[in-house]
């Protein structure tokens, strides 16, 4: 007998395409995009199911040498979010938690005591969480031929996409980051394990900061509310030549 219920099962929601490039086709725009869509979307598939997602290496938070209130300095790291992307903090930057939300890309130091364009909230004494998201950048502008007789001004395109970040200060630690993690005996026993869900919470917590009235960092946690992902990349053997030779 027949089962209906195998006849399709895709989703089209869910179809992974690529283009089929063949002699003479006209290639556009969307054939591009879906072309480099497709090459980001399994590499987020592949961090997210066999590595998970968090912080990797570094991104450590300390009290800048100059103590200036409500400001912390944020090492360069490598972290994985929460559905795969790559967040790479590629230097130092020094983070004042009285910004609420920073995209990296926009200024060089927002600790430059001559940088006073950006909004200042007031930040209540107590702890708060620092914490980092994945988020594209456009960058480079171009002008674009217009249509038809070319009498309008040439409108302008972004030619370039970023790689970035934003940091942001977060009042709780969120739900995600609370779950206890998984023993390492958990990876060869039990059940046949389910597929993780896809995460709605953009954030990866880099640490706790506690503040006093006047600004003052009192406390720095790392690992109150942070996920540390499982990494190999600082282990190494030593072969041995065959016959016991050096």
């Amino acid at each position: 007998m027949k089962n209906d219920c195998c006849v399709s099962t895709t989703a089209k929601s869910n179809i992974v395409e690529r283009p089929r490039y063949y002699p003479r086709q006209l290639i556009t725009a969307d054939d591009l995009t879906l072309e480099q869509n497709y090459q980001r979307d399994k590499l987020r598939r592949h961090n997210r199911m066999l590595h998970g997602w968090g912080v990797v290496c570094g991104a450590k938070l300390a009290i800048p040498d100059k103590q200036d209130p409500y400001k912390v300095l944020i090492s360069g790291g490598y972290i994985l979010g929460p559905i795969g992307d790559e967040i790479w903090i590629e230097r130092d930057i020094c983070f004042d938690l009285r910004i609420r939300c920073l995209p990296v890309d926009e200024v060089e130091d927002p600790c430059d005591p001559c940088n006073d364009g950006l909004a200042q909230q007031p930040l209540a004494e107590g702890t708060v969480h620092v914490a980092i998201r994945y988020q594209e950048i456009k960058s480079r502008p171009v002008r674009v031929q217009p249509v038809g007789c070319g009498c309008d001004d040439s409108p302008c395109e972004y030619s370039r996409v970023r790689d970035g970040y934003e940091l942001c200060v977060l009042d709780e630690c969120p739900s995600s980051h609370t779950e206890a993690p998984p023993q390492l005996s958990d990876l060869t026993s039990g059940q046949l394990p389910d597929c993780p869900p896809r995460p709605t919470d953009p954030w990866v917590v880099l640490a706790a900061v506690t503040v006093d009235a006047e600004g003052k960092i009192t406390n720095i946690a790392h690992c109150s509310c942070r996920r540390q992902v499982a990494s190999f990349a600082r282990f190494w053997w030593k072969c041995e030549e065959e016959g016991g030779g050096d």
